[in-house]
């Protein structure tokens, strides 16, 4: 099974350059890390001269269930995915809260929850699938089956593009890709344990908070799972669809076509860096079009994010469902961008010494 995708258009280093050359107005080390960020947002824009600050981010919020919740590897109960998609829909709970509060608009979609009518919920500002779409129903257990059939798992992912496809249609410039349901946690184990060569039991997190007797059962069922996955076919693909689950193949298809609109996504935590790693390999360069905004505490989330060869933004250790992480991120960005946005071009910078250089490694000192 193969999907037919288009190029991902480099970077404009050429844009990047110019925003290096702009911000030689500022002082030296001015914006520190996020004058990096800031030449990205040009690279990815093609241009340094408009303006780079976000004026529409959103994020997209897949939710789905897991037939493996039902072996109660989670501390969450039945029926927390349709709660949590309610919440943010409703505009309640943290990760609701923390968007309002950014100015970060929220869509959630549902992908495959345990419920008889689907829901795809959201904000006036906010695009529903066309109507063309299959139904998706929850993953099977993954440790004895696999987790979607390849219709499933087509109709999964096209739903992320064309999710992604209709956010960026309607004006956002700055996505956030996320994921809500029970048990994510599992499948997320599985594929790192395969992405990274980890073993099931380091690989294995402590999810939503399980006690030792619960998380003894969820490492047996990432080692199940990883030997269901490896004895299938490397690629993408099929790795989704015999460990995976349709929250993360819409979200892996979200991200790759954001990298071929040309439009950054955030990424924040284990799934959706898992996202990452798969899109990139689906579609190459997409890495190119990730920030990393935290470094979640799983023991694979930095070893995911070598093998995208990117460091975090920040190390809050933050392992809030939803976005939590890139929403706490956002306001920053958005100043450091808008920052950059109101140098006046056509003044001179500060007079300088003989001596001054425009940067050094503080590491050398």
């Amino acid at each position: 099974m193969s999907l037919d995708l288009p190029a991902v258009t480099p970077l404009d280093v050429d844009a990047a350059a110019a925003a290096a050359l702009v911000r030689e107005q500022l002082p030296v080390g001015a914006l520190g890390t996020w004058g990096a960020v800031v030449d990205l947002l040009a690279a990815a824009a093609g241009s340094a001269t408009g303006p780079l600050a976000p004026r529409r981010p959103q994020l997209v919020v897949f939710a789905a269930d897991h037939g493996i919740a039902e072996l109660d590897l989670s501390a969450a109960i039945a029926g927390e995915t349709a709660r949590r998609a309610a919440d943010l829909t409703a505009g309640r709970g943290l990760p609701a809260a923390l968007a309002e509060a950014a100015g970060v608009g929220v869509t959630v979609v549902d992908v495959g929850m345990a419920r008889s009518e689907p829901v795809v919920a959201q904000d006036p500002d906010t695009h529903e699938l066309d109507a063309e779409t299959p139904a998706l129903r929850p993953s099977r257990r993954i440790d004895i089956k696999d987790a979607m059939t390849e219709d499933e798992l087509t109709a999964a992912v096209g739903a992320g593009r064309r999710l992604a496809d209709a956010e960026i249609d309607a004006g956002a410039d700055l996505l956030i890709g996320a994921v809500c349901g029970v048990g994510i946690s599992t499948p997320v184990a599985a594929l790192t344990a395969a992405l990274t060569g980890m073993e099931p039991v380091d690989a294995t997190s402590r999810g939503s908070g399980i006690d030792d007797a619960a998380w003894i059962r969820k490492a047996a069922v990432v080692r199940d799972a990883l030997f269901r996955v490896r004895q299938a076919d490397s690629d993408v693909l099929t790795m989704l669809r015999t460990g995976g689950g349709p929250d993360l193949a819409a979200l892996t298809g979200f991200i790759a076509q954001a990298a071929i609109r040309r439009t950054l996504v955030l990424i924040h935590d284990m799934p959706s860096t898992v996202a990452a790693v798969l899109a990139h390999r689906l579609a190459p360069g997409a890495d190119n079009y990730l920030l990393v905004t935290s470094l979640a505490p799983d023991r694979g989330h930095q070893r995911l994010l070598d093998l995208l060869g990117r460091e975090p933004l920040t190390d809050w250790s933050i392992t809030g469902h939803s976005g939590v992480g890139a929403l706490l991120v956002v306001p920053t960005l958005a100043a450091a961008a808008q920052a950059f946005d109101d140098i006046d071009r056509t003044a001179a910078g500060a007079p300088r010494s003989a001596s001054a250089i425009s940067s050094w490694d503080a590491n050398l000192l």
